[in-house]
């Protein structure tokens, strides 16, 4: 399997990719899904700082318990973890690694599409097609575990080709081990098995079902992830502190009353031409779609695709709520589009765009070039309110920031905090709605929210070992219940304290003469 002289030009794509993820790099975790990025980067601090090993994953809002939370197997903050053993604890870290992963996943991506049969000239463009979809772009630098999560997708369907191609024990047992850490990571990449099914199709025909083999490889696949879930189901037992993999508690992932309701739909529409693939990129890959494989190898992308589809509707709210969730879409789609584009550059076209063919090689290269243009510059636009939210949520989270290591350099170690925030995890109990602030603070406690703000849930809070209410001044203010209360308490600010007050006009005095409180 050659690289047929494209090497350098792959270089060149991967490290365009790389630098596009690295905008942003130091930037604190304020920007789009703040609330899963900072749960993702306290868990790498707590391995890092209470080193209870791989298998005990912590959280911050922990109240009194020990923190251990059922989650997705954590690879990824452990993997962090391990970095800041080198160079302490650095949230850009993080955003590196999660690059790195992005632009590796560009690099796999490439191999398999030579391996399923796609030239090298549609591998490559697909490869930078996926590279430029703003959701890859974004998600491909964000403190979460997608971007690895990616990586072990697609590299699960190149080891798995490739040990078709070699049928070495050593390729099978790499097939296994990368399967088995990509459903573990996140139970949702399950969804390869269709177009796993389909690569193994394409090799044995339907005698594959009786193959020994494969079942054992379903097996040892399938084993390490059984056991983790169980195991995370005990950590949950033990503390009540869950992720709500299994929406068991929390909104409802799998409302399917969307399925009945066309702004759901439209939605989706919406969110693939703009978010996703751009309007250009979708329609390269409605046209990648219309070819019809030249390969029986090659239908293992609609499988992929397929497979990709299902999930939305199965997981209808999951899907229309969080973006990220959409992020596996970017390398089958880029696949999609750099066939089409390979068609385009080859004039092997269908009879409905005869008048291609007649056009000069110099003439297509511009054109699509002219189309990685136009991908690239809207990318840029539809990508720009993730790295800055509207709606005051930017400017919302940039306090938090402040306010929180303002806290952290001020207030002992030992203290609990109970954070009173907005909800951004739609109304999901047994975790935290937003944990930015009592990350920035470095401290454990407890997060509330709005409906919860009342004196009774705090005494209740009090009884149990929280030393501080942390709320954003206008949130206790609006509140004419609890105001009264927390004056007769006595109220500060990040910056003003230890001073307390107790009267709404000298607290109002002292703000007027503050910057950032």
């Amino acid at each position: 399997m050659a690289f047929e002289g494209w090497t350098a030009r792959l270089w060149i794509v991967l490290a365009l990719g790389l630098g596009l993820r690295l905008i942003g790099l130091d930037e604190p975790l304020i920007d789009k899904q703040a609330w899963r990025q900072t749960d993702t980067a306290a868990i790498a601090r707590n391995f890092f700082e209470e080193d209870q090993g791989l298998f005990f994953p912590r959280v911050d809002w922990r109240g009194t318990t020990s923190g251990h939370v059922e989650t997705n197997f954590p690879l990824f903050p452990y993997a962090v973890s391990l970095l800041y053993e080198i160079a302490g604890v650095r949230e850009w870290l993080g955003r590196l690694l999660a690059a790195l992963s992005s632009t590796a996943t560009a690099a796999l991506l490439y191999l398999l599409a030579l391996r399923l049969g796609i030239g090298a000239v549609g591998a490559l463009t697909g490869v930078l097609c996926y590279l430029l979809f703003p959701i890859s772009i974004y998600f491909g630098r964000t403190f979460m575990p997608e971007a690895l999560m990616l990586l072990l997708s697609v590299a699960t369907l190149w080891t798995f080709v490739r040990w078709l191609d070699d049928g070495r024990r050593s390729s099978f047992v790499l097939a296994v081990v990368v399967a088995a850490l990509c459903f573990m990571v996140k139970i949702p990449t399950l969804y390869l098995g269709f177009p796993l099914v389909a690569l193994a199709w394409s090799q044995w025909g339907w005698r594959f079902i009786r193959m020994p083999v494969l079942w054992l490889y379903l097996a040892l696949v399938l084993l390490p992830a059984v056991l983790w879930y169980w195991h995370a189901s005990l950590l949950f037992e033990e503390t009540g502190l869950t992720f709500g993999i299994w929406n068991r508690y929390g909104y409802d992932k799998w409302d399917r009353s969307l399925w009945l309701q066309v702004e759901f739909y439209w939605t989706m529409v919406v969110r693939f031409c703009h978010n996703i693939y751009t309007p250009i990129g979708a329609a390269l890959i409605l046209r990648g779609l219309y070819l019809w494989p030249v390969q029986r190898r090659q239908w293992i992308l609609w499988a992929w695709m397929g497979a990709l589809l299902l999930y939305v509707f199965i997981v209808p709210e999951g899907n229309r709520k969080l973006h990220y969730y959409q992020l596996p879409f970017a390398p089958v789609g880029g696949l999609f589009a750099g066939w089409a584009l390979e068609a385009l550059l080859s004039s092997r076209t269908s009879r409905s765009m005869r008048w291609v063919r007649n056009w000069q090689a110099w003439q297509r290269v511009v054109v699509v070039s002219a189309f990685f243009v136009a991908i690239g510059a809207y990318s840029t636009w539809a990508a720009r309110p993730y790295y800055e939210q509207p709606n005051n949520l930017h400017n919302y989270y940039s306090s938090c920031y402040a306010a929180g290591r303002i806290v952290d350099d001020k207030l002992p170690k030992e203290v609990l905090l109970v954070v009173g925030d907005l909800d951004e995890n739609a109304g999901a109990p047994n975790r935290s709605q937003s944990p930015t602030m009592l990350y920035y603070c470095h401290r454990d406690g407890w997060q509330i929210t709005p409906e919860e703000f009342t004196s009774d849930r705090l005494d209740s809070l009090a009884a149990v070992g929280a030393d501080y209410f942390l709320v954003a001044g206008r949130f206790a203010m609006d509140n004419k219940t609890l105001w009264p209360e927390l004056l007769r308490r006595g109220v500060t600010t990040p910056t003003g304290y230890p001073h307390m007050w107790h009267e709404t006009a000298e607290f109002l005095r002292f703000i007027s003469k503050s910057v950032g409180d």
